[in-house]
């Protein structure tokens, strides 16, 4: 049985997909399977997994049809093998050492998460002098209180890095959990705020284990749409019945993710319309579209301005009325 399941959606990924591959057959830790999820890709997607199939056996293609990336990932945690699963995006790359430290540091520690960073490299990124690490010399932290920490030192609710990507996990530790297949961007949100919550503990470590591609395809460059503020709104609906509606979240716990939904809510769905919207002539109707999911969250408790102090919940508040201008001048 492998050590570690790494879980690679795909969908029409031919672009980078050889250079993805690559990377995770070069791992210096070696006991691993990857499951190749590919989501009713219309390119050379499957040609290009068989190609690694072919010639090493602990990569595996999966064709589902198309669900998206909630879906596929959820397909791949259902089959996983290994104790210790992992995600990896189409678009980026591993380390060469990323298995090997992530495995070093949940076995040191008796770990149910280990987390690392990452290196945001250009599209055209191609790699070579990698920075080799010594992995006892690296600082690694341990800590029992993983959702406190997510918060901690962060101000106005933002919260730490929601990025599924850079972590190894327990498969035990994060049993029952799985992504939402309605909600794309901002799945991962929701997945890393049930996994903090739910874990014992986690460690880290300040080691850059994973290129994070700045390609213009990814979601994070699409700009600003309505399917950008529709998705965060059903996210928002998502964590506040999972977490406060049904009184999961208590005490202290309560009062963070409350703080946290109202700075998620008004960064995607008031400031980042506001602030990013499209062409003229359509960012009245866009922005008349983030104002009716506001105030559907507002109406079912969801998003409690108050909380982010007098200035963004004056925003809010000129947002609802339709004094877009007005409100654009708070943010």
């Amino acid at each position: 049985m492998p050590q570690i399941s790494l879980i690679i959606p795909l969908y029409n990924a031919e672009k980078y997909l050889e250079a993805c591959l690559s990377s995770v057959a070069a791992q210096s830790f070696r006991d691993f399977e990857v499951l190749c999820i590919n989501d009713g890709s219309k390119d050379k997607t499957e040609e290009i997994v068989n190609a690694f199939v072919a010639k090493d056996s602990r990569f595996k293609l999966i064709n589902q049809e198309n669900a998206g990336c909630s879906a596929a990932r959820n397909h791949g945690i259902s089959i996983a093998e290994a104790p210790y699963i992992a995600f990896l995006d189409q678009d980026d790359m591993l380390h060469p050492q990323a298995f090997e430290t992530l495995y070093y540091m949940v076995t040191k520690f008796n770990a149910d998460v280990a987390a690392f960073k990452n290196k945001t490299v250009p599209d055209d990124f191609v790699a070579q002098d990698i920075k080799q690490y010594n992995l006892e010399e690296l600082d690694y932290k341990f800590s029992t209180t993983p959702f406190e920490d997510f918060f901690a030192g962060k101000k106005n609710g933002r919260g730490g890095s929601v990025l599924v990507w850079n972590r190894l996990y327990s498969k035990n530790a994060v049993k029952g959990l799985e992504f939402p297949v309605n909600v794309q961007p901002a799945e991962d949100t929701i997945y890393t705020l049930k996994v903090l919550f739910q874990i014992k503990n986690m460690v880290t470590t300040d080691a850059e284990l994973l290129f994070y591609r700045d390609s213009s395809t990814s979601v994070m460059n699409q700009g600003k749409t309505e399917k950008y503020v529709k998705s965060h709104a059903l996210a928002a609906q998502v964590m506040y019945e999972y977490f406060i509606k049904s009184g999961l979240a208590q005490g202290e716990r309560k009062k963070l993710i409350i703080h946290y939904l109202a700075r998620f809510i008004f960064k995607s769905l008031v400031s980042q319309p506001l602030r990013l919207p499209p062409e003229k002539s359509k960012r009245y109707d866009f922005w008349n579209f983030a104002r009716e999911c506001v105030a559907i969250l507002m109406q079912g408790g969801a998003y409690e301005a108050k909380v982010l102090g007098w200035r963004f919940n004056l925003a809010t508040k000129l947002f609802l009325k339709k004094y877009y201008l007005l409100a654009r001048a708070l943010v």
